[in-house]
């Protein structure tokens, strides 16, 4: 059985974090989860289900071992929700040459070409106030199609030799129609049929295209944000698929804001793990000691995206470390920490690929090009727990659209299945 249509249908779905959490939040509902709120005080039970949200765009996922005792771990897979795209600033709208725009500041690293002439709709998380002064949030997609119009060659004569650089402050600006005959607000009320005062927002634009397969044979996924919503999925299947263990609490932790940092009130630099981990503990053990033991013990495994070698840019990889897609995971490793990869956490890794009979690879980094950075080593740091970051390949990562392997996606669920079982 391939995962690949039900990731296509998740991330279609999923066009913002809010709405990834959304979707998730309602699929362990059906599935008997019990949603914990950490304004509230915690009684979990062996051998039960649980999840926990914070500020509508980070979750954690997890299930309690079957038995009560000191000697357990946990066993977690962490992923983000966001993806580089626009979000919509707070004076929404202005008027320019009879055009009405939507004014968008950038977020994370977006391939800003990218977004030029495709169809673009906008969502997220909407705070409204109700007609008794109460504050409420709304999760909302609005999809009425928008553009960002490239200019035509014949004004740009040189584009094709020169190359096109958009300027983000002066042509990031989608065009949302001729006249300015209503309030954004308004707008967005017309649209969704809420009622109330709208307060604020976090809207961002997203692809209006749906998700597809690909290739001759349809190996390929092309679908937008798939770094990072194609580990969410993966992770998420995996831990569906898992039993609870004897000692073992089984968690996938999925944050927002990692494109951007992880600074924030529930990204991966937050307390958001560190508390529940420990509120779960204190429904163990009140034993402190027991819980430094827990952590040693225990493993994280970030999961984010990762480059494949690119057949017409092969240079940009190094010539022993060129990921390729459906060949398995890719172990991502950094001498200097950008990710959290050490010899110890890639021998238990390569053990658990190896008991999923799932092929694997490694990169790393021409000495001459900086990587990126995932939430794996702030995780390690703050929590002190053992981490390892691996990720599908893919190509056009940061685009509107990317792509990357069927098999890979069925390859990683299977080893994150084994690592929860371990």
């Amino acid at each position: 059985m391939s995962y690949a249509q039900s990731l296509l249908k998740f991330i279609d779905s999923s066009s913002t974090s809010f709405h990834a959490v959304e979707n998730l939040k309602n699929e362990l509902l059906e599935q008997h989860y019990q949603e914990l709120k950490e304004e509230e005080s915690w009684s979990l039970e062996k051998g039960r289900k649980y999840f926990v949200t914070r500020a509508e765009g980070s979750i954690i996922i997890f299930k309690t071992p079957k038995k009560w005792t000191n000697n357990y771990a946990f066993n977690i897979v962490g992923a983000h929700t966001d993806s580089p795209c626009l979000k919509i600033k707070n004076n929404p709208i202005s008027t320019k040459e009879g055009y009405q725009l939507l004014n968008v500041e950038i977020y994370g690293g977006v391939l800003l070409t990218s977004w030029f002439d495709k169809d673009l709709c906008f969502g997220g998380r909407l705070i409204i106030e109700n007609e008794n002064g109460q504050l409420e949030q709304k999760i909302v997609k609005i999809d009425k199609r928008l553009r960002i119009p490239r200019l035509a060659i014949h004004l740009d004569r040189e584009v094709n030799k020169l190359g096109f650089a958009p300027n983000p402050e002066e042509h990031m600006f989608p065009v949302i129609g001729l006249n300015k005959d209503m309030s954004f607000e308004d707008w967005i009320k017309l649209e969704t049929g809420l009622s109330g005062t709208i307060l604020s927002w976090d809207l961002f634009l997203f692809d209006a295209e749906k998700s597809s397969l690909g290739g001759i044979n349809n190996e390929f996924i092309f679908a937008p944000r798939l770094d990072n919503l194609a580990s969410v999925h993966a992770s998420f299947e995996a831990l569906k698929l898992s039993e609870p263990e004897n000692n073992k609490i089984q968690m996938v932790a999925y944050f927002q804001h990692e494109e951007i940092g992880s600074e924030s009130q529930n990204g991966a630099s937050s307390n958001f793990l560190e508390v529940t981990l420990k509120r779960i503990h204190n429904a163990i053990s009140t034993n402190e000691e027991n819980y430094f033991q827990t952590i040693a013990s225990s493993f994280f495994i970030s999961a984010d995206m990762a480059h494949a070698v690119h057949p017409n840019y092969s240079e940009k990889h190094d010539k022993n470390h060129k990921p390729h897609i459906d060949a398995g995971p890719v172990i991502k490793s950094n001498a200097n920490m950008r990710y959290a990869t050490d010899a110890f956490s890639v021998a238990k890794f390569k053990q658990w690929c190896k008991k999923a009979e799932v092929p694997f690879q490694d990169f790393c980094s021409r000495n001459d090009i900086g990587c990126g950075s995932t939430i794996g080593p702030m995780t390690s740091a703050k929590i002190g727990i053992p981490t390892i970051d691996v990720g599908n390949p893919m190509l056009s990562m940061h685009s509107i659209r990317e792509m990357c392997g069927v098999k890979d996606h069925d390859f990683i669920i299977k080893v994150f299945a084994e690592f929860y079982k371990s």
